[in-house]
């Protein structure tokens, strides 16, 4: 028999995340936190503009293309020099930094936000945030409620600042197509997003960049998701591009069929790597599944920034930083240029221009010039030489800034032309703005001196490019490999081999729970638009709704559910008639090749079909349908105990009526369901106790919801158990739901012998 596991492993785990402190699984997840996008991307024929933004961890830009219009047939850029002031800047692009007002409301962003921020007399009342977009490649727990720090140090929410940067290209877009003068209206459904996203990031990234986008303004069926790497891939194969190779320029012809070749995305925060060979018809075919990490060039400019601070002392650089917001900016600047262009003097040293600010405060803070103190004290002291304002450091003290990021870059490629699948690669071509540092061009042609190493000259766009002629035909990429492992977890018969931990009974039959039905392996090749379908059964004759959970993992080998998996979903599939008992079937279907993942699951039956809705590492719990009483009383004073009773109670009263075994002790947890919270909406409790703060009728409406929330009309026992909160560990959910309970003192509630018997059975099993 195939299916999921019973109700109390599957659908319910994870004490942990009832807690009631603020921020918890018990307050509110808006339904749209997660929501998969289940309407297909708009169709070609109605597109008359792709617009791309180059969403970067350094520097972001946009550009875009009118589709089917004369004399625009180029890809417009952005140019960011007005906004910079002129002279040279670091990149194509504008730093990824935005300004909001105390309340959150934005002010500015890119070179205006940093010349704002840095000309403010009091920074306090002003909330400046950089070098944010790493975030979503580290928090493993990521959801709505997310946040990141500002540069005082206070929080805000992260999709916030997102959803900022992304309205605000949006609108500076939309100003730059009506300069112009595009003598054509655009509507909503005439407009292709594309956001660029690291290839190495993961399924609650992508979907968190998803809804930022959509709170700017932009619909899902609207936008495309490309992943860094393969627009960068697309540009170089469409392109007669100028490239530079072995320090000579030359042309880099669009490639031919059977070429394969390889593109190293090196970014600000992540360097992402993905093979690729054109197919006949000149479409992109991915050999190897896209990799990386976050080697990028800013863990380049922390190191060069640290080793200044360890220089001066970390509290005068402090010092420094608050007094000084303007020097502080050309000082990082001054980092991102050396660190692109490094060349020596005529005896190899790198030179590095101080503010002068910096030298001042030394010096009257030291009572000693910083010239005498560098170069006579710390381990780099016969390295450095300074004279005026400029810092003279060795070729090998310099090399030591780069050598954890080139290294590991090295390492990585090196294992991937390794590979056997990537045989016949000839071409290794550098994009992105770390590419422009020639400390790292250095080092790829030293170690790949059999291959052809070249640098377009707009490698920096490259990204940005390829993304709108990923925009303006998706299917440019006809063939995609799998990054992880996917699959479900199912109920099967117990086997040898299997581990006995994993061993439970139904109706006397030995049964292995946490088993990991493989969909797709890691590594495997998919077209664009393959399914791969599964069947899943019911585990009890009478289930009405059937909770199936994908997960993910790196193993190809995955077997078991356990630690090494990542829970990335999860759907509930209404099963109404129940005429079918266990003979029942839910397909399952993962649609690959996509950049994100789209998972269905169909009732074949009542034909209903529902996707997935995403999450992060964290279950967050929701009532559906329904007004929750967690997400009206979560604002309110301290209602912490009275939800722990309420949450604890359901739910060990829906594991009653799921564990009973007779109609009769169905009938009478169900019972206790309505005598507890009609007691529960009658009783003196926190909440009746709060002193109204807002409107009459404010808190009239609020306590008419109060009343309309009830289980025992509206909501089935299926939609209480379906929509419990979810336990990791069985075991600890009984240990600690008995210690709770032995706590509560319900003096209207009385449970019948009845039920406190099946509830010890439940609890010793």
């Amino acid at each position: 028999m195939s299916g999921l596991e019973e109700i109390p492993d599957d659908v319910i785990s994870g004490l942990e995340e009832m807690s009631t402190e603020p921020g918890s699984g018990l307050e509110e997840l808006p339904d749209d936190v997660f929501e998969e996008r289940q309407r297909p991307v708009r169709e070609s024929s109605k597109i008359k503009m792709v617009a791309a933004m180059d969403f970067g961890t350094t520097y972001s830009g946009y550009a875009f293309k009118l589709i089917g219009i004369e004399n625009h047939k180029n890809i417009y850029v952005k140019s960011w020099n007005e906004e910079a002031g002129g002279g040279c800047l670091p990149s194509e692009n504008a730093p990824t930094c935005v300004l909001l007002e105390a309340n959150g409301d934005f002010k500015s962003f890119g070179y205006t936000a940093e010349r704002e921020f840095s000309e403010c007399e009091d920074q306090k009342n002003w909330r400046f945030f950089k070098h944010f977009k790493m975030i979503l490649h580290r928090d493993e727990g990521l959801c709505s409620k997310t946040t990141i720090k500002d540069s005082n140090g206070k929080e805000i929410s992260a999709r916030l600042v997102f959803t900022h940067c992304i309205k605000f290209m949006k609108d500076d877009l939309m100003k730059m197509v009506e300069r112009k003068k595009v003598d054509t209206e655009f509507k909503t459904e005439n407009i292709r997003w594309v956001i660029t996203v690291p290839a190495i990031w993961e399924e609650p990234a992508k979907q968190f960049m998803r809804e930022a986008a959509r709170e700017a303004g932009i619909e899902g069926d609207n936008l495309l998701l490309a992943l860094e790497p393969e627009a960068a891939s697309i540009y170089v194969k469409e392109m007669n591009v100028e490239v530079h190779t072995d320090m000579n320029q030359s042309r880099l012809s669009a490639f031919s069929p059977k070429t394969k070749y390889m593109i190293v995305d090196l970014g600000g925060g992540t360097v992402d790597v993905t093979v690729r060979e054109v197919l006949p018809d000149r479409s992109l075919k991915e050999i190897t599944k896209a990799s990386g990490g976050a080697w990028g060039g800013l863990h380049v400019n922390q190191r060069f920034y640290q080793f200044i601070e360890d220089l001066v002392g970390n509290k005068l650089m402090e010092k420094f930083r608050e007094q000084h917001p303007a020097a502080q900016l050309d000082l990082e600047r001054e980092i991102e240029q050396k660190k692109r262009n490094l060349t020596g003097d005529e005896q190899n040293r790198i030179l590095i221009n101080l503010p002068g600010e910096l030298i001042e405060l030394f010096e009257k803070t030291k009572g000693k010039s910083l010239s005498d103190f560098a170069t006579s004290s710390g381990r780099y002291r016969e390295k450095l030489e300074m004279k005026f304002e400029k810092l003279r450091m060795s070729l090998d003290v310099t090399m030591d800034m780069f050598k954890p990021a080139v290294d590991s870059i090295l390492r990585h490629v090196e294992e991937l032309v390794s590979d056997p699948l990537t045989k016949g690669l000839k071409n290794i071509i550098l994009v992105g703005g770390f590419s422009d540092c020639k400390i790292i061009q250095k080092a790829m042609r030293e170690k790949f001196k059999d291959f052809r190493v070249v640098i377009p000259q707009e490698a920096g766009l490259a990204v940005l490019q390829g993304a709108v002629l990923f925009g303006e035909n998706p299917l440019i990429v006809s063939e995609r490999v799998s990054p992880f492992t996917y699959g479900t977890r199912q109920l099967r018969y117990f086997l040898d081999g299997d581990p006995p931990e994993y061993r439970t009974e139904i109706d006397g039959a030995p049964f292995c729970k946490n088993v990991f039905n493989v969909l797709a392996r890691s590594g495997q090749t998919f077209r664009v638009g393959q399914r791969v379908t599964t069947e899943v059964s019911p585990v009890k004759p009478n289930q009405t709704v059937m909770p199936v959970n994908v997960y993910q993992s790196n193993n190809p080998d995955q077997m078991y559910v356990d630690d090494d998996c990542r829970e990335i979903g999860t759907m509930i599939v209404d099963m109404p008639d129940t005429t079918g008992g266990l003979d029942r079937i839910v397909d399952v279907s993962l649609a690959f090749g996509d950049t994100e993942l789209h998972v269905t699951g169909r009732d074949r039956s009542s034909k209903e079909k529902v996707s997935m809705q995403r999450r992060g590492r964290k279950y967050k719990s929701r009532w559906t349908k329904k007004v929750g009483l967690k997400q009206l009383l979560a604002t309110q004073e301290n209602p912490r105990s009275l939800i722990q009773e309420l949450e604890m109670r359901v739910r060990m009263l829906a594991l009653q009526r799921e564990t009973a075994e007779s109609d009769t002790l169905h009938a009478i947890a169900g019972e206790q369901q309505r005598k507890f919270f009609t007691v529960w909406m009658s009783r003196s409790n926190p909440f009746n106790e709060i002193e109204d703060t807002g409107t009459e009728s404010d808190n009239l409406i609020t306590r008419q919801k109060l009343t309309q929330f009830s289980y025992d009309k509206d909501v089935s026992w299926d939609e209480l158990i379906t929509n419990a909160p979810r336990i990791k560990k069985y075991t600890q959910f009984m240990e600690e739901s008995a210690s709770a309970l032995r706590q509560l003192e319900y003096s209207a509630l009385q449970t019948t012998e009845e039920a406190d018997t099946a509830n010890g059975e439940v609890l010793n099993s």
